[in-house]
């Protein structure tokens, strides 16, 4: 009974149902794709010296989370919103609202990042590479990415003063920081290299390797997530004690020993809910007693936020670049002449220190 259980487990097919959360992801999933796809054809045809024929995506900012951060510590101390990637700012402050309204949802219903290194767990476990690490050691590495976050918020948020934060903004780093971010994939060096395999082979290791030990910005997430008021509560004379949602949720937490989940590790994506055979015995609710918030619900609230992100930034102004492609131009030829010299490429301190470029 225990072969045939196992090898039913194995054989399950990597997408079995298409699960509102499953949908949501495959749907930012292909809107991802496509924005980068549009994106690329913009940077190549920069990159063959011409003016582009097609419109630059502004969501592509959504990759630029300090860009966000260092713009969202201008717009504090100026009252005005940087014009060199504006969607950033408003991106990055989506996904903060996020987390205080539905906790680290953007992790498991929105984040490419997440649902790839979510397929890549499911395939080192059909391969038997998945290893769970002792709490030992997994307790202080989960650690890291706190270390970065800190790092990250207290270089932007309190030690650069405003004045300098504008001239980075303003820099030739930080306008073509999006073109550099296209380098990083398609013309990776060493420290990418290494990068990228953590991201896609850590996972394959252990489960959630990257979002649990690595991601700073999931660890702000899971900070903010503190004040949602929408928690995992588990009613105990419903329960059964079969513990499906301890070995269904993806973060490793003891959901089944718990009566309310309080962590910065829970994602909200619900398969805790989804495991339980007793449908009363788990619930995402502001209260033991409280309404259910079903994966419907909280997918659709994920997809009108970013929706309604981008609709806000188009009619203020603050969602496409202020700056013109034959200024992005310009730059994106300095950065092959600065490549193919012997100094090499530039560096952010250098940025920093610069002029503006506008």
């Amino acid at each position: 009974m225990t072969l045939i259980t196992v090898q039913t487990e194995v054989s399950r097919p990597m997408f079995s149902r298409l699960t509102p959360r499953r949908c949501s992801q495959l749907f930012f999933l292909c809107l991802t794709l496509f924005i980068g796809w549009r994106f690329a054809l913009w940077v190549l045809a920069l990159s063959t010296g011409t003016l582009p024929t097609i419109n630059r995506p502004p969501a592509v900012e959504a990759f630029l989370p300090l860009s966000g951060l260092m713009n969202l510590k201008f717009t504090l101390g100026t009252g005005a919103i940087h014009g060199a990637h504006p969607a950033a700012l408003l991106l990055f402050l989506a996904v903060c609202v996020s987390a205080i309204l539905v906790k680290k949802s953007f992790c498991s219903f929105v984040c490419p990042v997440g649902f790839a290194g979510e397929m890549a767990g499911r395939l080192g476990k059909r391969l038997s590479l998945a290893r769970r690490l002792p709490k030992a050691l997994d307790l202080p590495l989960r650690g890291i990415k706190y270390l970065l976050l800190s790092f990250f918020l207290w270089s932007i948020l309190f030690k650069m003063p405003v004045p300098a934060v504008g001239g980075f903004l303003s820099s030739s780093y930080n306008l073509t920081s999006d073109i550099r971010m296209f380098h990083f994939f398609t013309e990776p060096s060493t420290g990418s290299l290494i990068t990228l395999g953590l991201l896609l082979v850590l996972p394959l290791v252990i489960k959630n390797g990257w979002c649990r030990y690595l991601c700073p910005y999931g660890a702000l997430l899971g900070l903010l997530s503190f004040l949602s008021p929408l928690k995992i509560h588990r009613n105990e004379s419903a329960c059964i004690h079969c513990g499906r949602c301890t070995r269904a949720c993806p973060s490793s937490l003891a959901v089944d020993l718990s009566t309310l989940i309080f962590s910065d590790e829970c994602t909200g994506c619900l398969s805790c809910v989804d495991a339980c055979p007793e449908k009363e015995a788990l619930r995402l609710s502001t209260s033991p007693d409280g309404a259910h918030w079903s994966p419907k619900l909280v997918a659709l609230i994920m997809v009108c936020l970013f929706l309604l992100t981008a609709g806000a930034g188009r009619l203020s102004g603050n969602w496409k670049s202020h700056t013109p492609d034959r200024v992005l131009l310009m730059e994106v030829m300095k950065m092959k002449a600065a490549d193919a010299s012997p100094m090499g490429k530039e560096s952010p301190q250098k940025a920093i220190r610069k002029e503006p470029a506008q």
